[in-house]
């Protein structure tokens, strides 16, 4: 009996001295969550759902922090058309309590001045990289770093790099970035590796795309997790490489995402990220949602303009009734308008409203003519075409027949006038926005006659006049596959 009294006290001893251990280790245990958001676009409506959790999870968590990876602007007119432009979006940002933002493509949108001032109205850090300054440059150059420091004195390094494309800038008008340039990101980020050093854990925050996120990862592997954008990317739990937690949540703040960090004396022992859908959600906060509905009441841009029976569906009749406006206000013979400056799907059959067109097409763009020969118009249309790897283009005054092979490859393009007719001018008037005149890089495509009429603005006009609009079926571009 005395025996097994000395074994079951030694048994408690032990299983006293693991749980001893074990809450130790609980004890040095720092829990971190960085929410992430990435290509909001100005959907304010889903801000005060997001302010809900933002509020959830830092009434329950010592270190909680918010990150933005860009592209916070563009796409909805309360925001877009607001004086000064863009303040709603910053203004619900500061009061929900963003704590950074990297730069997205779409920051440029509204001009290098007004980054400058909603930088300077924002309450948190807007850091980049691999922008690189000159003397004429007018946007003030943002840090390339910024360093937070947790309760328990845990530090977390953020870095960022925004995407850079094939001419050399980010998706956005050259128009502009004007006398800034934009290196490597990856080249730039090697270059500050040992910026790992400096912190406990060590977070690209980055505008790169989820290809672009992995790339890095692969070739710059020292970051603990990278918080990415562009691309648009839902990723319900993050994706490991070489060591990354890549994480990216969608876009539109459809989603919000929750980087959970388990940290024991500045070494990390765990990591998850996962997603919080908000869509469907009906939690919000009173207080954004009050303030979203007087943002919201904005009556000039519900103005009804226009009807439509059948609603106007798909890129093809949007992009006929866009470049038909043109072709209404200007005394010319084609228009074009590229299709990655069609930002709705549809527009529903029934009532138009202003800020449907304003959707349709945000960026501001004005008009700019030029003299074009047939063989110009071909080349225009075949470096889009080369360039996108599919069509990029719509158009009035011209029907377009594409041929290409089984591998996409365009071979032939053949030009006729809406009649049917071969074109027999040596030169037609030809406008573009000034988007194209500048992106494409053509040598003909300079010197334009410039109008300086904003597109959308143009094409309420066009359909306000109409009073009723139908493009039921209009298609100008035709693609046929050969061998098929």
């Amino acid at each position: 009996m005395k025996n097994i009294n000395i074994t079951f006290l030694g048994i408690i001893i032990v299983l006293s001295s693991q749980f001893a251990i074990l809450n130790a280790q609980n004890n040095d245990t720092t829990r971190i969550i960085i929410l992430h958001t990435n290509d909001m676009h100005a959907k304010i409506d889903q801000m005060p759902k997001l302010a809900y959790y933002v509020n959830y999870y830092r009434n329950k968590n010592n270190n909680v922090f918010l990150f933005s990876a860009g592209d916070n602007f563009t796409g909805n007119p309360i925001v877009d058309q607001y004086n000064p432009l863009g303040y709603p979006m910053i203004d619900l940002m500061n009061k929900i309590g963003f704590d950074i933002s990297c730069f997205g493509n779409h920051e440029f949108d509204y001009g290098q001045e007004n980054v400058n001032k909603y930088i300077a109205q924002a309450n948190f850090p807007f850091i980049s990289s691999n922008i690189v300054f000159s003397k004429k440059s007018v946007l003030k150059e943002p840090a390339p770093y910024h360093k937070f420091k947790c309760n328990d004195g845990t530090t977390i390094g953020v870095f960022s790099v925004i995407e850079v494309n094939r001419m050399g800038i980010p998706d956005c008008s050259p128009l502009k970035v004007q006398n800034l340039s934009f290196a490597n990101p990856i080249k730039t980020a090697k270059k500050y590796i040992s910026y790992k050093d400096s912190s406990d854990i060590f977070i690209a925050l980055t505008h790169l795309g989820f290809k672009g996120d992995k790339k890095l990862a692969k070739k710059v592997p020292v970051f603990d997790a990278i918080i990415g954008g562009h691309s648009h990317t839902l990723l319900p739990n993050g994706e490991i490489k070489k060591g990354a937690l890549i994480c990216q949540a969608d876009c539109y703040i459809n989603y919000l995402g929750v980087l959970t960090l388990k940290v024991v004396k500045g070494e990390i022992v765990s990591k998850k990220d996962s997603l919080i859908q908000l869509n469907d959600d009906t939690k919000v906060n009173p207080e954004i949602a009050k303030l979203v509905k007087e943002y919201n009441n904005n009556p000039s841009l519900y103005k009804t303009i226009a009807y439509s029976k059948n609603g106007i569906n798909g890129i093809d009749e949007l992009g006929s009734m866009m470049t038909d406006a043109i072709l209404d206000t200007l005394d010319v013979d084609i228009a074009f308008q590229n299709v990655g400056g069609i930002r709705l799907d549809s527009i529903s059959a029934g009532k138009i409203i202003v800020k449907q067109i304003f959707e349709l097409s945000p960026f501001g763009n004005t008009l700019v003519e030029f003299n074009l020969t047939p063989k110009q118009i071909k080349k225009l249309i075949k470096y889009t075409y080369n360039f996108h790897k599919k069509n990029e283009l719509q158009v009035s005054g011209l029907i377009i027949n594409l041929e290409v092979n089984k591998k996409r490859k365009l071979k032939k393009i053949s030009l006729k006038t809406p009649e049917g007719k071969s074109l027999t001018k040596d030169t037609y008037k030809v406008v573009v926005n000034d988007y194209m005149a500048a992106a494409y890089g053509l040598s003909f495509l300079k010197n334009g006659k410039e109008h300086p009429i904003i597109d959308a603005e143009n094409t309420i006009r066009f359909i306000k006049d109409k009073k009723n609009i139908d493009y039921t079926g209009v298609k100008r571009v035709f693609e046929t596959v050969l061998g098929e």
